[in-house]
């Protein structure tokens, strides 16, 4: 299977291409966001008002049909743009025959816009974050996503020469992310030799790689 791996700066990533592989990825287990919560009731009863129920059809919890996907491909890209336009940005594409297997997103910012953007609704990773991170930018692994239909399984293989990638790319050394997704725990321990942070005032677990000098 001939498989090609790109970095890219800001700018140089059609992020529309990626769309269909991110609405993909995130319909399927751990997340099973399919379609954007149609429950009239706020707050509403789906998790971050996105659900696992296909469009058209009916709900069993609120009794409605959902009529929007949980990420339509303009939004993505409007997001990516503003990210882009805002901070230090940089992507990782694993390519099968030109169809992204794997897309991963990069930025650096201070611990302390991380927890601002990342952590709106959970106040008490506010000062938690810093006093992990410490003062200086870091890396924020924002994104890695995986088109199973595209490469059905190993989609993780080559996670440490991506960390390392972004690490030379940014002059960084530290990189965190947060994730839901054992796959993405084991391959931090796997590849680093890390485990989640301990303690953490929030549901998902929080990883942070410390890379060699550079």
């Amino acid at each position: 299977m001939s498989e090609k791996i790109t970095f890219y700066k800001e700018g140089e990533l059609d992020t529309l291409t990626i769309a269909p592989a991110y609405q993909e990825a995130f319909s399927d287990w751990p997340w099973y966001e399919v379609s954007k919560c149609a429950d009239p009731k706020l707050v509403q009863r789906c998790a971050g008002g996105l659900s696992r129920i296909a469009l058209g059809e009916t709900c069993t919890t609120c009794k409605q049909s959902p009529t929007q996907p949980a990420y339509e491909p303009t939004e993505l890209v409007e997001r990516f743009q503003m990210l882009e336009a805002t901070r230090p940005t940089r992507w990782y594409v694993e390519s099968i025959k030109d169809s992204p297997a794997l897309v991963a997103l990069a930025w650096t910012a201070l611990p302390e816009t991380i927890a601002q953007e990342k952590y709106p609704d959970v106040p008490p990773m506010q000062n938690w974050l810093v006093e992990t991170l410490g003062s200086k930018p870091v890396i924020w692994l924002d994104e890695v996503f995986a088109d199973k239909t595209i490469r059905p399984k190993g989609n993780l293989i080559n996670f440490r020469r991506m960390c390392e990638g972004f690490m030379t790319a940014f002059d960084t050394t530290q990189l965190a992310y947060r994730t839901i997704s054992p796959a993405m725990i084991r391959t931090a321990e796997n590849n680093f030799n890390t485990t989640p942070v301990e303690n953490v005032p929030d549901r998902r677990a929080f990883i942070t790689i410390r890379g060699e000098s550079l």
